[in-house]
């Protein structure tokens, strides 16, 4: 066996042991060493247990101390509160007295400043309505004398518009005169005669070819309603002073109806712008015959006496009405035209009768928000301007 030398701990001897006490010895001193651990483990944990229920009691004392305090601080603090929350009530109850006191105080006032107003707005409402009454019967009268002016301006102003019109009228009417008799005549000395000149409308001297001035026919262009009398003696001073051959008046009536051709004097015709240019073929053609006969003075009374026997007979009339039925067309034409002209003067006179139909409107008006007090304009019946309902 294995020897083995301890040292007595006590002795200090040395003495030799075997393998296996050794072994055991050593197993025993383990075990007498986890012995002790487990007892020093123990003690630690049973004064490590110790001390931790001792710093929970101290904890706890601690905290039950605070709390001691906080819960005295806590009712200190609601015995405070609880005096003001009297006091409170208190100041609230006398500012509530104060407050009702006060607008109490209000409304008798305000009802008194309402009184007050409304008795100065009656005053004033009865002061502006006698105001506006007292304007309004000014601005009625001036109203008033506005309208009739609008009446008088629109009555000079139909009858400068009639005026201008025919007068417009004449001077379209001689000017395509002029044309025509230009273009159907192109040899002709055709010239106007300007306004304000004494004579016709129109000159035209007959040339034919090598035969010059074989005569003067005078045109006057008249637009109106009707025939007037004093135009023959006129032209009839007129070609005694030109010393012509012929005057015809071309005569356009406003109103419709009225002759196509007459023979007014021996030499002077009444003619309606469509049938113009051939009566002045008719009279160029005796014009020129007449200058003729008179240069080659063979038979001169004899063929004068002729040609005025023809001119003034009833062929020459009956030729003429001849030729005159193939103008009709012409004639629906100008009727035409003519209806056209009288549509654009009635849509004129409307929109006047409109501006006097707004101003009944506008007093209406008035009358609805013043009542009696304000003066009626004369009914729309007594009214020459007045329109139906219907075209306004």
């Amino acid at each position: 066996m294995d020897q083995t030398t301890i040292v007595c701990p006590h002795c200090g001897q040395p003495f030799e042991i075997s393998e296996a006490i050794r072994h055991q010895l050593d197993a025993a001193l383990q075990q007498a060493k986890g012995e002790q651990q487990a007892r020093l483990r123990q003690e630690y944990e049973r004064r490590g247990a110790e001390q931790t229920q001792a710093a929970v009691r101290e904890a706890l004392e601690e905290a039950r101390m605070r709390n001691q305090l906080e819960l005295e601080k806590l009712r200190r603090a609601n015995e405070q509160s609880q005096l003001q929350t009297r006091q409170l009530q208190q100041d609230q109850k006398q500012l509530m007295d104060e407050l009702l006191k006060a607008q109490r105080e209000r409304d008798d006032a305000a009802r008194a400043a309402q009184k007050q107003l409304l008795e100065q707005a009656q005053k004033l409402r009865e002061e502006a309505a006698q105001k506006a009454a007292e304007d309004f019967s000014v601005r009625l009268r001036e109203q008033e004398h506005t309208i009739q002016t609008l009446r008088e301006q629109l009555t000079n102003a139909k009858l400068v518009a009639e005026q201008g019109s025919q007068q417009l009228q004449g001077e379209i009417l001689e000017l395509d005169m002029e044309q025509a008799l230009r273009a159907a005549f192109p040899g002709d000395g055709i010239t106007e005669v300007r306004k304000g000149e004494r004579g016709a409308d129109i000159r035209q001297v007959v040339n034919e070819r090598a035969y010059t001035d074989c005569g003067l026919i005078l045109w006057e262009c008249k637009n109106a309603k009707t025939y007037q009398a004093a135009w023959l003696p006129k032209l009839r001073e007129e070609l005694m002073d030109e010393k012509a051959r012929f005057g015809v008046i071309v005569f356009q009536p406003t109103a419709g109806g009225g002759d196509d051709f007459k023979q007014l004097d021996e030499n002077i015709y009444l003619v309606k712008p469509r049938f113009a240019v051939m009566v002045a073929g008719f009279l160029r053609e005796v014009c020129i015959r007449v200058a003729i006969a008179a240069r080659n003075a063979q038979g001169k009374d004899v063929k004068l006496e002729m040609m005025y026997d023809y001119l003034t007979g009833t062929e020459f009339s009956a030729r003429i009405r001849a030729i005159v039925e193939s103008y009709d067309e012409l004639s629906r034409q100008l009727e035409q035209e003519k209806k056209q002209a009288q549509k654009r003067w009635a849509a004129q006179e409307k929109i006047l009768r409109r501006a006097t139909a707004s101003l009944y409107g506008m007093s209406g008006d008035l009358q609805g928000i013043a009542g009696r007090e304000i003066i009626a304009l004369p009914g729309e019946e007594d009214d020459p301007l007045s329109l139906p309902p219907e075209e306004i």
